[in-house]
């Protein structure tokens, strides 16, 4: 079901234009530990060992108008993400793997109201999705799975700076209540009123620099 999402996602961004796409990807393998709760009350640290693999098509496309320029800025990210955990004698608790595949969407359509050479001042409605898969494997190779689909629309106002090759993006948001939804046909019966009384206002910082 995640591969019929993932291609019904990135299918309208490669057609909308072929300029302005990026396609990245990364496989990486970590080691490090975590802490799990006992029943006693207790936490306890385990070590781990993790390979995740991701892949992001990204796109950033805009369009001059008299009222301002209008872009899209879009992504859609795939991860699949692989840890063992492996617990010590003393904690009565068996080694087991978890293997975590999600599908992160992206979108915010931007308006940039001010512009000069160096800076321009915008802002964005969109949103952006987790849709999410777990699966915990005991050491009888026994899967329990568990599924965490979430939405989360905003409006953000935000500054772009440009030094050269460099750029900074800080920005605020205004993040509705998260829309928690096993199917997507689920987000139609949402109560869209409770949803916008029950915001969050972040605030965030995005920089890099163009090769």
């Amino acid at each position: 079901m995640k591969k019929y999402i993932f291609l019904l996602c990135i299918t309208p961004l490669i057609s909308i234009s072929q300029s302005g796409i990026s396609l990245s990807g990364s496989s990486q393998f970590y080691t490090g530990q975590s802490i799990i709760p006992l029943s006693s009350g207790n936490f306890y640290p385990v070590n781990l060992k993790s390979r995740n693999h991701q892949i992001t098509l990204s796109i950033f496309r805009g369009k001059k108008f008299k009222i301002g320029t209008f872009a899209i800025n879009a992504s859609l990210s795939y991860s699949i993400n692989n840890v063992r955990y492996s617990m010590e004698e003393e904690v009565a608790i068996d080694d087991y793997e978890t293997t975590q595949i999600s599908i992160m969407p992206k979108v915010g359509l931007w308006h940039i109201i001010f512009q000069k050479q160096n800076i321009f001042i915008y802002t964005s409605v969109g949103g952006f999705a987790v849709i999410e898969d777990l699966n915990i494997i005991s050491p009888e190779n026994k899967e329990t799975p568990y599924e965490y689909n979430v939405m989360i629309p905003f409006f953000r106002t935000g500054i772009q700076l440009n030094y050269g090759k460099f750029f900074i993006n800080p920005f605020i948001s205004f993040d509705l209540q998260e829309i928690d939804f096993v199917e997507l046909k689920n987000i139609g019966d949402l109560n869209l009123k409770e949803k916008l009384t029950n915001y969050t206002i972040r605030s965030g910082l995005e920089f890099g620099i163009m090769f």
